[in-house]
């Protein structure tokens, strides 16, 4: 079942209209014709069928869908600048596993820099990752800030995986539950003792992630997995 989200508001038995871009992608790339389909605007979901309507694509909204496919612990990835085709995957995943909030950063072992074309991007793979996991929400993904800025994104529990941290600092699931977590994931090369002394100083916990040393698309997957499980596991 396709999925779109609607810039206006919906209303069982009244027609929603589609843009020219979802006009197109509902008409022409999946062909869809007089099939269910499921909307969302400000969160809510209803079902409709959709089909062609002239040049255009419109959806007759049938009923409300009660589901609500978020979790209910609000997660913060704060995540480091890495090379673009692992930077997007990240995005996809984590958008998929139900984070609310990505917060790229740029910290002092960065190989990468931001450009506003990134960001586009960027947009353009949380919103299709959004819709085809069927998410009631759009995660939020903010401008790209430094390292110190990180502290105007903390949660409840606030967390930064260190290849170095022990056992002793503790894992993810030693601060759940919450409702709300961010955690901060570093770059390819990871944190110089400076930077961990600063995250220290904004009280972000240091947690470990294991014996073995993840890649940081890799951790940033396992750290947001960690937090979703744990949620939907206690419910």
């Amino acid at each position: 079942m396709q999925q779109y989200f609607m810039d206006r508001p919906l209303e069982v038995g009244q027609k929603a209209v589609f843009t020219k871009e979802q006009a197109h992608h509902a008409g022409t790339v999946v062909r869809l014709n007089r099939e269910v389909i499921r909307l969302v605007h400000d969160g809510k979901g209803y079902f409709a069928v959709g089909a062609p309507e002239g040049k255009g694509f419109s959806a007759l909204v049938t009923e409300e869908d009660p589901n609500v496919n978020e979790l209910n612990t609000k997660i913060t990835l704060a995540m480091a600048l890495i090379r673009r085709e692992k930077m997007e995957w990240v995005l996809q995943k984590a958008t998929e596993l139900g984070v609310s909030r990505i917060v790229p950063f740029v910290s002092g072992r960065c190989v990468v820099k931001n450009k506003k074309e990134k960001t586009d991007r960027w947009n353009t793979i949380v919103l299709e990752a959004a819709q085809q996991c069927k998410r009631n929400f759009i995660p939020e993904i903010t401008a790209v800030v430094s390292l110190k800025d990180l502290k105007d994104y903390r949660s409840e529990v606030n967390l930064a995986a260190f290849e170095k941290a022990s056992e002793a600092s503790g894992r993810i699931s030693k601060f759940l539950p919450a409702e709300s977590v961010t955690v901060v994931i570093g770059p390819e090369g990871g944190f110089s003792d400076d930077e961990v002394s600063l995250m220290s100083d904004m009280e972000f916990h240091p947690i470990t992630l294991g014996n073995r040393i993840l890649r940081a698309e890799t951790a940033a997957v396992y750290a947001v997995s960690v937090i979703g499980e744990y949620e939907e596991g206690a419910r």
